[in-house]
């Protein structure tokens, strides 16, 4: 396909979608769609071991949802779960750690609907 016929929201990471899928709409699709399939299980999880404090398991749900950001342009909330997961292999503080996952869940919150959106227009 032309990967001129589509053009991704700016608020995504263009340049790595454009690279990452090579204008395949139809693929893409399906990865969008994976996403949002999945996002709310993967965020359940890793509250479920959060807000108990189990520090090692929460890494280990934010170690596994990290790179699924990537897939659908959203490469800085990636970039978030890195340093989340960073904080709890450092043994940072509960406090700490939670007003990073509460940022980082507020945005992805926000970001729902523009990957809804892009599934939208990519159908």
């Amino acid at each position: 396909m032309d990967t001129a016929t589509f053009a991704f929201d700016e608020r995504l990471d263009t340049g790595f979608l454009d690279e990452l899928f090579e204008g395949d709409k139809e693929h893409t699709a399906i990865v969008f769609e994976q996403f949002l399939s999945g996002i709310h299980l993967y965020l359940k999880e890793a509250d479920d071991n959060f807000f108990p404090g189990n520090m090692e398991l929460f890494r280990q749900k934010v170690h596994k949802l990290k790179p699924v950001f990537s897939f659908v342009g959203l490469t800085g909330l990636t970039h978030e779960a890195e340093v989340i997961e960073n904080q709890c292999r450092q043994n940072c503080g509960f406090a700490e750690i939670e007003n990073s996952y509460k940022d980082f869940k507020n945005a992805i919150a926000e970001f729902i609907p523009v990957i809804e959106s892009e599934l939208l227009k990519l159908k």
